[in-house]
């Protein structure tokens, strides 16, 4: 991989395909910092679950926003 040219490795995909799994097998490989999205944390999550159509982009900007949150923190 070309650490020098990217910063980061994005892991994504639908609920439940091991996105998790994967992303802690790529770090600890790597030996770098892992960043999760913390759902438990999302307090638009639940709504997202009764109506995804009107409550996907509040969901999705939380989780951007706590994503920009930990990179800051890390660098």
């Amino acid at each position: 991989m070309l650490f020098d040219k990217y910063r980061y490795v994005v892991v994504e995909g639908p609920i439940g395909v091991g996105k998790t799994s994967l992303a802690s097998r790529l770090a600890k490989y790597y030996e770098a910092a892992e960043l999760l999205e913390k759902p438990e944390e999302n307090p638009f999550l639940a709504r997202f679950y009764e109506d995804p159509a009107r409550h996907a982009l509040s969901t999705q900007l939380y989780f951007l926003f706590q994503r920009i949150d930990e990179v800051r923190y890390l660098t």
